[in-house]
């Protein structure tokens, strides 16, 4: 391998952006007045992004081009290279690594080729929340607390450098939808994340003047209320559409639903849910054969990242942390992470069709397509449809004393939640609350906790055991 220079956190470690440090008070801002928040947010949206997050951000942007414009040998010497710093961190600054590693038998210094990481135990979202206390270091950088999508049958608690991770995953971000032509602060509809409806101000939009974004409320999005959410929609003119493909597909149903011309826009990104080339199609028949469809590839984790444009294959971005596909799974291995690096990480997303990996390993550039979380479904007494997708988080559950959960639902407006836990301790009003805060109203929520449940194979994809014909209420007139 050829000596790289190769970018690492250290030498910034001192070094704390503007922006980062306001990204910790994001939900401060998102809560106050609009008025107040549109004269903040509007002042601060028009600080250039390399301004507001510094050096550090320039240099991720830059180190994304040069390795997808370099060579074969040059992108095979900066994943071996970041790789073996991940290796040498992780076995002298975490317990849990260190042991691992003794226990079959290798070491960082084992790893002489890229093919050798196969030599390295996997981890799973078992291995984390069993072994949590020993896998994150406080040495480098402070380290920040973040959940696994909520919305998973596995909630995993797990840490990440609290300064430098987010400006990296905002120059990842603004690198990929670049591909479809986004530029910063373009205006842009937000079907995804947030709820932010007011049901007393018959409100269920909210702008917000940073990003420019207008987020519409997606669990109003198939109701009576759609033809309001609209009317703000067409009037703030986007030229870009965000979302879940769950999401993205409702909007659609119900603008034709009611007649409603699709808006004029350059591109629709999504992401967070597995899409298909049925989707896509019924998006570019919908809003214009012309437009670019953008899927993002990524997880709360941050280790792997991957994008297509439109039916083209995944591309995994491997400056960004190393991608392999073991047995058709996804298995990653974090760069730059120097609180907690997850190495051969098992996503449990499955790489779908033939895989293009660098000559002669399992490190994947590109895949035809990848099943991760699919769209599922939660019904309202009113029959609204709220995605699981956006019931995401960990501030909502004790999640610390949960191993699984499931949602199940035979009856609009009744949903069980299914909790698999060693104790019995879980304070089930608090679920209760919980819930009901991420979906407002329309939903009586009853929990039961489990020693054990029914699990499938495919967990990811059964966190909603759903028995209602979700396709006819979508299409209901």
């Amino acid at each position: 391998m050829s000596v790289l220079t190769i970018l690492t956190f250290q030498g910034h470690k001192l070094s704390l952006s503007f922006g980062s440090v306001l990204h910790l008070y994001r939900e401060t801002y998102c809560n106050m007045p609009q008025p107040l928040k549109t004269f903040l947010g509007s002042i601060y949206g028009a600080i250039p992004l390399s301004m507001r997050y510094g050096k550090l951000f320039n240099e991720y942007t830059d180190r994304f081009k040069k390795f997808e414009e370099s060579d074969e040998q040059y992108r095979q010497d900066f994943v071996y290279h970041k790789t073996l710093e991940t290796l040498i961190f992780a076995e002298k600054n975490i317990p849990f690594y260190k042991e691992h590693f003794q226990k079959y038998g290798v070491t960082a210094r084992d790893y002489k080729a890229l093919d050798d990481l196969k030599r390295f135990p996997s981890i799973s979202k078992e291995d984390i929340k069993v072994n949590l206390d020993r896998m994150y270091s406080r040495k480098v950088e402070k380290p920040g607390a973040r959940f696994s999508g909520g919305s998973l049958s596995v909630p995993t608690k797990f840490f990440y450098p609290l300064y430098s991770s987010h400006i990296k995953q905002k120059a990842c971000a603004m690198y990929t939808l670049a591909k479809a032509g986004y530029k910063y602060r373009d205006k842009t509809l937000i079907l995804k994340e947030r709820d932010v409806s007011d049901v007393q101000e018959d409100t269920y939009w909210k702008y917000e003047p940073a990003d420019n974004y207008l987020y519409l409320s997606s669990n109003y999005l198939n109701s009576d209320k759609f033809l309001l959410m609209h009317t703000q929609a067409k009037k703030f003119n986007p030229k870009f559409l965000f979302g879940y493909p769950s999401t993205v597909l409702s909007f659609i149903a119900m603008s034709k639903q009611f007649g409603l011309e699709a808006l004029k826009i350059k591109g629709v990104v999504v992401s967070s849910e597995s899409i298909y080339n049925v989707d896509l199609q019924i998006i570019k028949d919908f809003f214009g054969h012309d437009i670019t469809v953008l899927s993002e590839y990524t997880h709360s984790e941050r280790v792997v990242s991957a994008y297509r444009l439109d039916f083209e294959n995944y591309r995994f971005n491997n400056a960004y942390g190393l991608s392999r596909v073991v047995d058709d799974e996804i298995v990653g291995t974090s760069f730059d992470n120097f609180v907690m690096p997850l190495i051969n990480y098992k996503t449990t997303d499955e790489a779908l069709g033939d895989v293009v990996c660098f000559e002669g390993t399992d490190i994947a550039k590109e895949v035809k397509n990848i099943k991760g979380r699919h769209e599922a479904y939660l019904v309202t007494a009113d029959e609204r449809l709220i995605s699981v997708t956006t019931m995401v988080g960990g501030q909502h559950l004790p999640y610390d004393m949960i191993k699984n959960m499931q949602y199940r639902q035979t009856q609009p407006g009744k949903v069980t939640v299914i909790i698999e836990s060693s104790t019995e301790d879980i304070d089930k009003d608090y679920v209760i609350r919980g819930m009901i805060k991420l979906v407002h109203d329309g939903i009586d929520f009853d929990v039961e906790i489990v020693d054990k449940f029914d699990r499938s194979v495919d967990d990811k994809h059964f966190i909603c055991r759903q028995f209602l014909d979700i396709e006819k209420i979508r299409n209901k007139k």
